[in-house]
């Protein structure tokens, strides 16, 4: 349950619920892409956070103390009365994601055999997805109830319970063994260095994190604006973007345990680049299909990464290094929702046009890789 908290409530509620937020605080595109920045400027720092905390704590100290910090922060967003609180609101439970993340694909493989780690690392994602159908649904339905197409406040605190109900089971049910400490100071590349391709696939990571923060805070507001899709229908299009998110993660991550995870993460990254010159397109059809074939994808990324890290490391070693390869991730994603915003007050053609070049310059970082040989992340499970 806690990457619903680190990536639907976290990343994808804003998105869902920005167009009423702007309209109840008379916001433009462009401030409206604030709160999404901080949310990835704090990942920032909860990404540093983890680099030096890893090697002292154990991931799961590290993973409720990041659940605490959202409940803050979804207190804050509920009760937010203006740009000032929301930002910082919203920018604590997306930035105490790192803190989630970090932690959550190690703690879910704890007991895995790697043959299966791509399965139920992806399997760990979907509910991503699950929880995106549940707000999408679930906001359209209360909307059509109180009759206010614009309601958005209630839907938080609806997450802010989610969220401390989580917090209740992560100290009573929760339970791990001890984890080997590490020994590692601040950034230690060494760590890394033991991940096979890690330049190039740190590089390619941190494109799709700009990519995913831009698409993601404003495509309800362009299937709306750019896409005419009806305000009434726009949370229905969420929830579909949740069943296709759901289904694509673990079938991502079961192929990646045949085939590798750097095959599969090349194409799923031209999949992100046919989504974004979809909604460049614009109209209804192409819109939506591309938040759909978004979904698919930006669903999948993260679950082959973490995959691809676990891989080569166990326990603290691979909070350690994930949290070092995320951390240029993090910097791109706290960059482009304002860019796509500023962008977006001109034309949504143009800002999603942008965004398809990131995974584009992904897939090139990514190009020519194990050419001449087997995927390494084959090796092991053969």
């Amino acid at each position: 349950m806690t990457p619903v908290i680190s990536h639907s409530i976290g990343r994808s509620l804003y998105g869902l619920l920005l167009t009423g937020i702007r309209d109840e605080f008379g916001l433009t595109n462009a401030q409206a892409g604030y709160p999404s920045s901080g949310i990835f400027v704090l990942y920032v720092a909860g990404v540093l956070g983890v680099v030096f905390l890893s090697p002292r704590l154990e991931p799961i100290t590290i993973m409720r103390v990041a659940v605490v910090t959202s409940v803050v922060g979804l207190i804050i967003t509920s009760t937010a009365q203006g740009l000032l609180s929301l930002t910082i609101g919203v920018a604590l439970v997306g930035g105490a994601g790192a803190g989630i993340w970090m932690t959550a694909p190690v703690l879910a493989t704890e007991y895995v055999s790697p043959a299966r780690r791509g399965l139920v690392i992806g399997a760990l994602t979907s509910t991503i997805g699950i929880s995106n159908i549940a707000f999408g649904i679930g906001t359209s339905t209360w909307r059509r109830a109180a009759d206010d197409e614009r309601l958005w406040r209630p839907i938080w605190w609806l997450a802010l319970g989610f969220a401390a109900l989580v917090l209740v089971a992560m100290f009573t049910i929760a339970k791990f063994a001890p984890t080997e400490r590490i020994v590692a100071r601040g950034v230690d590349f060494s760590i890394i260095k033991q991940i096979p391709r890690w330049r190039q696939v740190t590089m390619a990571y941190a494109m799709f994190g700009g990519m995913s923060a831009g698409f993601a805070t404003f495509i309800v507001a362009a299937l709306e604006e750019h896409g005419n899709v009806a305000e009434s229908n726009s949370p229905i299009v969420f929830s579909a973007m949740g069943i296709a998110g759901m289904v694509a993660a673990p079938f991502a991550g079961a192929i990646s345990d045949r085939i590798g995870r750097l095959t599969v993460l090349r194409t799923t990254l031209l999949l992100l680049v046919v989504a974004n010159l979809c909604v460049v397109a614009g109209g209804q059809v192409a819109t939506i299909a591309g938040a759909l074939l978004y979904s698919s994808g930006a669903s999948s990324i993260p679950a082959l990464i973490a995959a691809h890290v676990r891989d080569s490391l166990d326990s603290r070693s691979f909070s350690q290094a994930l949290a070092i390869m995320t951390i240029l991730f993090s910097l791109m994603a706290a960059l482009m929702p304002t860019v796509v915003g500023a962008l977006a007050d001109i034309s949504f053609r143009w800002s999603y046009l942008a965004l398809a070049a990131l995974p584009a310059i992904a897939f090139v970082f990514l190009l020519g890789i194990d050419r001449s040989g087997a995927d390494p992340a084959v090796a092991p499970l053969s």
